[in-house]
């Protein structure tokens, strides 16, 4: 189960320390717009005993034109110790030949064109969307998701379902083969965000063991 962070949310620091108290495996950050300095201290309003459960997403902005904060954004990535950090690019070539120490990653991916292209070290990846999505207007699954995943030619990489998913959807994730999911905007837009993580969280530790 990982929960994305939203665009803005006003109790957002407060839920996810929540959540992360409550057993949440993976909290992805994914703040674009943020600075180098911004994302560091959103980090650091996070708990330090679930730091290693943090997933920070490096803008491709960062990773293609900027080399000194894109080492910033590895360096304290590996001082959380994190088990992932999430990569917004399927460029093998970058991936494979980093020279920075980083740990298991994690990319997004739309369609079996970028499938072809991910590296032997990525081992989760972002299939989207689902379903029509939540949190972005006018966003809709375009493939049979099922069919997809059967032809999944890349055993070591764990699917991530994202995209419209709700806690009524779950069982119908686990069925089309996906391994893990994600929630955005069915959390963060709901009225008691809460409620939802819980409801979602007993259907992983049923349905994704």
């Amino acid at each position: 189960m990982v929960v994305i962070t939203p665009a803005y949310h006003s109790q957002e620091l407060s839920l996810a320390n929540e959540m992360l108290e409550r057993g949440l495996p993976l909290l992805h950050i994914r703040k674009p717009h943020f600075t180098f300095d911004a994302l560091q201290r959103w980090v650091q309003n996070i708990s330090y005993q679930h730091s290693n459960r943090l997933v920070i997403h490096i803008p491709p902005s960062v990773m293609n034109n900027n080399g000194q904060v894109f080492q910033q954004y590895i360096e304290l990535i590996n001082s959380l110790k994190a088990q992932f950090a999430h990569l917004s690019t399927t460029n093998c070539s970058f991936v494979n030949n980093c020279p920075l120490k980083m740990p298991y990653l994690s990319t997004s991916v739309h369609n079996l064109t970028e499938c072809e292209k991910l590296s032997t070290s990525h081992q989760r990846v972002f299939l989207s969307p689902i379903f029509s999505s939540i949190s972005k207007k006018d966003y809709h699954p375009t493939i049979d998701w099922s069919a997809f995943l059967q032809e999944w030619n890349y055993p070591w990489i764990k699917t991530v379902a994202l995209g419209g998913i709700t806690p009524n959807h779950l069982p119908a994730i686990r069925s089309m083969g996906f391994t893990d999911f994600a929630l955005l905007g069915a959390l963060w837009q709901a009225e008691e965000p809460l409620k939802i993580f819980d409801l979602c969280y007993k259907q992983d530790l049923l349905l994704f063991p």
